[in-house]
């Protein structure tokens, strides 16, 4: 099984498209842990506002789904990792020769 760099490595800019989408994987993730963690001790506040910027444009229609608050917390993590796919796709340029 190849590592992440090592499949970034087969790819034009796959380095640059690693770095962005990995980075904006682990942000979205980490954003809803914390989310997360202010849910469990106590009131969040405008806490989940963080997770529907973060995720943004994809944060709109899924906030239109009827689900409890914690259903949407996942719902957008979800779309947030969704979006940092399409990210690598994007950026990670043509197969190297």
């Amino acid at each position: 099984m190849r590592s992440p760099r090592q499949t970034a490595g087969l790819y034009t800019r796959g380095e640059t498209a690693l770095l962005l989408a990995g980075g904006y994987a682990t942000l979205v993730v980490g954003v809803a842990a914390w989310l997360g963690t202010l849910v469990a001790v106590g009131d969040p506040g405008f806490g989940g506002i963080w997770l529907i910027a973060l995720t943004l444009p994809v944060s709109v229609p899924l906030l239109a789904i009827p689900a409890s608050p914690a259903a949407h917390v996942v719902l957008l993590t979800a779309g947030g990792l969704a979006q940092a796919w399409v990210l690598w796709r994007v950026l990670r340029g043509r197969r190297a020769a």
